[in-house]
């Protein structure tokens, strides 16, 4: 696989935050771009740099991942959204999925799966 996609992860937690991201810098089909903190600092990158993906932790104070989608989604950002949380309530998924979200994934999923969810949904 060729495509490599650019992507900015979104957790409030630092130690999730810098995870994720050097799971996917070991991999060659993902570019991480930036590093968002909370929905706001997310919703300005995102605009600004369209990466082709965002990881977006559900759970965040001041804007949630929720709020942080439907605002991205109303500003008609193409890139896919993935929400990576611990919860797997099922009305979190509808609402999820029903706001435009690519993807659902738990953060207790062994990483080699992450990846692999992640590259199915970057095609």
């Amino acid at each position: 696989m060729n495509n490599v996609s650019t992507v900015i992860v979104v957790d409030d937690h630092p130690l999730m935050r810098r995870g994720v991201t050097q799971l996917l810098d070991m991999d060659p089909n993902f570019v991480v771009v930036d590093e968002a903190t909370n929905g706001i600092e997310a919703f300005n990158m995102v605009k600004k740099q369209q990466p082709d993906m965002v990881l977006l932790d559900l759970n965040m104070k001041l804007l949630s991942g929720l709020e942080t989608l439907k605002a991205l989604r109303n500003e008609s950002i193409s890139s896919k959204i993935v929400i990576l949380t611990m919860s797997d309530a099922k009305q979190d998924v509808i609402a999820l999925i029903n706001q435009g979200a690519n993807g659902y994934l738990l953060k207790g999923t062994d990483p080699d799966l992450l990846l692999e969810n992640l590259k199915q949904i970057q095609l």
